[in-house]
């Protein structure tokens, strides 16, 4: 009889999957599901998580996972906080590895919950101790280097600690943009082929809806009291998406015929250093011009985009650019910004202005409307321009790539 054939395992820091909504919790969510559903049979997923003070929301979800659990998925608690375990690995300093925090919750396993593992991956910028396995972690972006005054203190000497150690330690690199890479290997000198490109993706929900579901629409926009003709922005509130320019903007359109009718939506939580944002709008006496939607649960997302005229997302800095993206899964005309990720993503598909001139993206916004409200032409284009990128950018696409690197890590071909 012939060998039998090795079993790939692999370890998936899924806390931000957990305990983050947006940003790299949806993008692990993604990722993770995404792997699962190619059903790798040769490959088994320990995904391990801060279980520390989760809320009664997240230990529901947590539940539910576990109860419909792939037979080739074990999840693994480590006995303490996010906040906890961040103090521990890089404000003490105490190299503590992962290996031995699972075996702390559950001593008398057999075998130990993070054994033999070909592969850890860290899908949030941070690299913690383990004994064994090689080490890839995951850099969405370094904003922090890029655009310091836009990051909260605190996050920003995490960051600068935490990924500079994470990407010399770690064995590869996955970035979601090439102009990522670029940034890597010009700001931290690493090697380039220490580094793996791998898009982020838009999932199958994000799609045009049909005359047949008016209804599910309509519902969406009674339950979160949205205005008949508006213009969104989806995202976290905070300094790097640059919304102080996007209201006074908004404040300039207001004052013209394609915008005399509409509202401006901002969909998302209050992030940092946001009071000047909501400030600014006081002081423009836009508060009735302009919605705030707070956090936006996932399932009403693709309703939320096909409501939309238009989608604005001019951010000082993006390592990718997930929403931008959904918006034009969904068939929605996107102003954004011409800069890092964003023009590597959208140029061609969108309207591209200057994020740091109000005028620029006054006149985006504008030369937008003006179509939809006209001829249309523009918005036509876009439109199809925007559909075919998106096909382009897809979460089987990133999980079928990130599959391959974890077996060229662990030394293994494919079957």
């Amino acid at each position: 009889m012939g060998a039998k054939a090795k079993k790939l395992k692999i370890g998936i820091d899924y806390t931000a999957a957990i305990r983050q909504g947006a940003g790299v919790g949806r993008h692990t969510r993604s990722l993770v599901a995404t792997m699962l559903e190619q059903e790798p049979l040769d490959t088994d997923f320990v995904l391990f998580y801060a279980a520390g003070g989760l809320n009664q929301s997240q230990q529901t979800h947590l539940y539910s996972l576990e109860r419909h659990r792939p037979a080739n998925v074990k999840y693994v608690r480590l006995p303490f906080s996010e906040p906890e375990l961040t103090r521990l690995w890089q404000r003490l300093k105490i190299p503590l590895p992962l290996e031995w925090l699972a075996w702390m919750d559950n001593p008398f396993p057999f075998p130990a919950p993070l054994s033999g593992l070909d592969v850890f991956h860290f899908p949030d910028f941070a690299l913690p101790p383990h004994r064994k396995g090689k080490g890839l972690v995951t850099i969405h972006d370094l904003s922090f280097m890029v655009v310091p005054e836009c990051a909260e203190a605190g996050l920003r000497r995490y960051l600068t600690a935490a990924v500079p150690h994470a990407v010399k330690r770690a064995n590869r690199v996955i970035v979601v943009s090439e102009n990522i890479k670029h940034e890597l290997v010009e700001r931290l000198g690493t090697p380039p082929e220490k580094i793996k490109v791998v898009y982020n993706g838009v999932g199958p929900q994000f799609r045009p809806f049909n005359e047949t579901e008016r209804f599910e629409l309509e519902e969406v926009r009674q339950r979160h009291k949205l205005p008949k003709h508006f213009a969104l922005f989806v995202s976290t509130i905070e300094p790097r998406k640059n919304l102080t320019r996007l209201v006074e903007a908004w404040a300039e359109v207001k004052q013209t015929p394609a915008g005399r009718d509409r509202k401006l939506v901002l969909a998302g939580r209050r992030g940092w250093l946001y009071e000047p944002i909501f400030r600014r709008i006081s002081d423009l006496k836009l508060t009735e011009e302009i919605t705030w939607l707070d956090f936006v649960p996932d399932v009403d997302l693709p309703a939320l985009y096909n409501l939309a005229e238009l989608f604005l997302f001019p951010s000082l800095y993006e390592g990718f650019g997930i929403p931008p993206l959904e918006a034009l899964a969904c068939g929605t005309p996107v102003v954004t910004a011409d800069n890092t990720a964003l023009r590597e993503v959208f140029e061609g598909a969108a309207v591209l202005c200057q994020a740091t001139n109000t005028v620029s993206i006054t006149e985006a916004i504008l030369t937008t409307l003006t179509s939809l409200d006209g001829d249309r032409h523009l918005v036509t284009e876009l439109r199809a321009a925007g559909l075919n990128r998106a096909k382009q950018f897809t979460w089987e696409r990133a999980a079928g790539e990130t599959l391959a690197l974890y077996r060229e890590m662990a030394g293994l071909k494919f079957q």
